[in-house]
């Protein structure tokens, strides 16, 4: 079977979608010997195709400069995947399939912008009824899907993410990030959407040091975005701002370090469709602490503590 790709909103911070894309491929790459990949895609892609470590993906590739463009290369695919939310163009005369992780803007529309929203309802719910399958990453996000999308219960598939085996090994890869590091410390990786929480966790810490006098330290990795959360700006505010690390983007080696060394990852974000972080720290050993909420006690299971995420004094005590 001759499979075509969409690659067009693959970039470098798209969060957690990007490295299930790429997991995704560097696996069918390897040792899907049965099936054929068109990649289309385009000159913002080459980058973070090329991070795959296999030239494989540049066999059938086609360089596009318009997703329109797709269109006029149907003759040369089987079935057509789109990964990233959103089937386009639709509809297609051709069997198709589109990933869609989750439907936060449905539950937390405050987090969206007006154009946000309106790309999403223009597109989500199409493409959702366009598709022949949907593919998405936790039985929460199905089953919100089905109800939301008004979809039958069997056209959407879950397929639960696979974690970096880099994780597993992190004793034997991991690598200090070249920045500062305090000698203990929580560990909190997430792109500052306000979704992930991060001022629950700074005011759990503040919370700690003005009412038990106990000093803790977070280390935090991720992109800044946009009209995100001011991580650094609200610990000046609160008073804690020498017990907050920032580090930026950092590799896999780097995140197994921080896994390894850190006295537990907290996890207080309102809404995942999977959470990939529990199980990396899981995979590496490191204990979690994580908000009862969404997707995350499916993935955590038995295997994670769990607080109220609106809760300041419930994640204090955890």
């Amino acid at each position: 079977m001759r499979i075509g790709v969409n690659c067009f909103l693959l970039n470098t911070d798209i969060g957690g979608i990007k490295q299930y894309f790429l997991h995704l491929f560097k696996e069918l790459l390897r040792e899907d010997c049965g099936n054929q990949y068109v990649f289309f895609y385009f000159s913002h892609n080459v980058e973070e195709l090329d991070s795959m470590g296999d030239t494989g993906w540049q066999r059938n590739a086609i360089l596009l400069k318009d997703q329109a463009e797709i269109k006029f290369h149907l003759d040369k695919i089987d079935l057509y995947f789109c990964p990233f939310s959103s089937l386009w163009p639709r509809p297609l005369p051709i069997p198709t399939v589109v990933t869609l992780v989750d439907i936060q803007e449905v539950f937390y529309p405050e987090f969206f912008s007006p154009q946000d929203l309106m790309n999403r309802a223009y597109h989500y719910v199409a493409s959702t009824k366009n598709a022949d399958r949907v593919v998405t990453i936790s039985d929460f996000s199905k089953n919100t899907i089905v109800k939301h999308h008004r979809l039958p219960n069997e056209k959407v598939v879950v397929a639960h993410l696979c974690v970096d085996e880099r994780f597993y090994r992190a004793g034997e890869v991991a690598c200090p990030p070249q920045k500062e590091l305090p000698e203990k410390f929580l560990f909190f990786p997430a792109n500052r959407w306000h979704h992930k929480n991060h001022d629950l966790l700074l005011k759990a810490i503040q919370w700690l040091k003005q009412e038990k006098q106990h000093t803790i330290n977070a280390v935090f990795t991720g992109f800044d975005k946009e009209n995100g959360y001011p991580v650094m700006d609200k610990a000046i505010e609160y008073g804690i701002s020498d017990q907050v690390y920032q580090l930026g983007y950092l590799a896999e080696e780097e995140l197994a370090y921080l896994y390894l060394k850190a006295e537990m990852l907290v996890f207080p974000s309102l809404f995942e469709g999977f959470g990939l972080p529990l199980v990396e720290a899981m995979a590496a050993g490191c204990p979690v602490l994580a908000a009862r909420a969404t997707s995350l006690p499916e993935i955590g299971g038995d295997s994670v503590h769990y607080f109220d995420p609106t809760s300041v004094r419930e994640l204090a005590d955890g």
